[in-house]
């Protein structure tokens, strides 16, 4: 799977600018600490399902930062400051979203041995703009209702929006630092809760990573692709039914929130939890489902998709949400591959991207999936997006059906030392588990959430539209806190 691997690279950013030309993305960047593995960058780029490895070893904490010229990797070298303590040297300071959590005078929540007691937090910084009839409006970080929690610094001339600065770091759990046990002890069980909404592409990416070349047994590919599938569609009808009401619209907003629960249920009645806890494994899934209810699911999949029909057509037929929708909230084709954009975020804006065509895994090499685009990048197109990619679950949950075979659905994993590697496309986008194994225990482990990337997208994305509209853009990213802070 791993195609390369350069060891002590001197012009880390000169070999990334290389490989980009050639096609490449970076697809995750994390440091490694001092120890039985050198201190280290280590870099992971995908083109397609062909991947490049790249360890970069340091002599110091300092470096020579990549992003300026580079910046996918903006997000990347601030996590490593703030997580790590390294020091990359002409950083823009207060550019993309930062944790405010992280103010330790002497360790950092990723340097390995004990944290200091006492840390102070670090004091939240505006966005330095300054003029005749420019104000900041700061939101957050309690928000009403359930929302997690998140910091929102806005720079405004009246309604419309010079600038935003989000700060994150309220939901940080240690989850990375959680996971540095024997590599042999299975973690699913924290995996699937770094970001709850995601529990299956998340226990996905882990098993994996872990699993290597382990042949997983056909009905187990088959049944990780419906449990894939089924998660992708309960968060594309949130998504739907959360901008239908921050639109104003409350009745499809309710249609949506109900068919959000249906198939929250129908979760919990084949697999037995409604967020799909407990089915993945390395070596294959834990839960099966039975062939007596295989033709139930197909029948609930045929009516949720004549459902899903009505509720779109609602939206469609409604003025009110098309002006509120239409030109709103663009990411432009440019920013979306400036910033490397993922999941549905950059189809919609016209970036033809799909783990699950690119670098087929479980049963998605054995079903026919059609790649769903946009080309606005505004509201509408990622709301279009999102309801397309849900028929297209649909027909990918009746084709596993039809191919569902044997009774076997684990086999035995045996794990190695070395670099290890999972990619998944969850329901936001690309999501990735990379992990270092040392001595049969895992030394580093990174995981690279779709949001991790995707805020920036967003915050490019609100220039130039009014206050009120943020909501309704904010939802139709509908990026995780969690998934970010882990």
């Amino acid at each position: 799977m791993i195609r390369r691997m350069d060891e002590g690279i001197v012009d880390l950013g000169g070999r990334i600018r290389e490989l980009m030309e050639d096609g490449y993305g970076v697809v995750c960047m994390y440091a490694t600490e001092k120890g039985d593995m050198p201190r280290s960058i280590q870099t992971v780029l995908r083109k397609g399902e062909r991947i490049v490895h790249i360890t970069t070893v340091l002599e110091s904490d300092s470096y020579q930062a990549m992003s300026p010229f580079i910046p996918q990797l903006r997000p990347y070298e601030r996590d490593m400051r703030e997580m790590n303590g390294l020091d990359p040297i002409g950083l823009k300071r207060h550019y993309g979203p930062q944790r405010l959590q992280w103010g330790y005078t002497e360790a950092h929540p990723l340097q390995k041995g004990e944290l200091p007691a006492e840390r102070h937090n670090v004091p939240l910084t505006g966005n330095r703009m300054s003029g005749d009839g420019v104000f900041e409006i700061p939101v957050g970080p309690v928000h009403a209702g359930i929302i997690e929690p998140g910091h929102f610094r806005f720079s405004v001339a009246g309604e419309p929006i010079l600038k935003m600065r989000t700060s994150m770091g309220y939901t940080y759990r240690g989850i990375e630092r959680m996971a540095e046990r024997p590599a042999a002890v299975d973690q699913t069980r924290l995996m699937e809760r770094a970001c709850g909404d995601t529990a299956v592409a998340n226990a996905l990416a882990y098993a994996h990573a872990m699993e290597g070349d382990t042949e997983i047994p056909r009905r187990a590919r088959l049944l990780r692709t419906v449990f894939a599938e089924l998660e992708r569609m309960y968060c594309h009808f949130g998504d739907i039914g959360g901008i239908a009401m921050d639109a104003g619209l409350s009745v499809p907003a309710a249609r949506g929130a109900e068919l959000k629960e249906e198939v929250h249920r129908m979760n919990a009645e084949v697999c037995g939890h409604r967020f799909l806890m407990g089915t993945i494994i390395p070596g294959g899934v834990r839960r099966n489902i039975p062939d007596s209810r295989l033709d139930l699911l197909k029948k609930r999949m045929l009516r949720i998709g004549f459902e899903l029909e009505e509720l779109v057509g609602a939206l469609d037929d409604s003025s009110l949400f098309l002006d509120r929708a239409e030109t709103t909230g663009i990411l432009t084709h440019e920013n979306a591959l400036r910033y490397r954009a993922l999941g549905p975020t950059a189809r919609a804006s016209g970036v033809k991207t799909d783990v699950r065509k690119e670098l087929p895994y479980d049963a998605y090499s054995e079903v026919g999936m059609r790649l769903i685009t946009h080309d606005k990048g505004d509201v509408y197109s990622r709301m279009f997006v999102k309801a397309k990619e849900i028929v297209e679950s649909v027909n990918l949950i009746n084709q596993c059906l039809d191919l569902m075979d044997g009774c076997v659905i684990r086999a035995d994993v045996s794990i190695a030392d070395g670099f290890r590697l999972g990619i998944v496309e969850a329901p936001r986008g690309e999501l990735v588990h990379a992990v270092n194994i040392v001595n049969g225990g895992i030394w580093r482990y990174r995981i690279r959430d779709p949001s991790f990337i995707n805020w920036i997208a967003l915050e490019t994305a609100l220039p130039g539209n009014i206050v009120p509209d943020f909501p309704l853009i904010n939802k139709s990213f509908n990026l995780s806190y969690s998934g970010y802070d882990l």
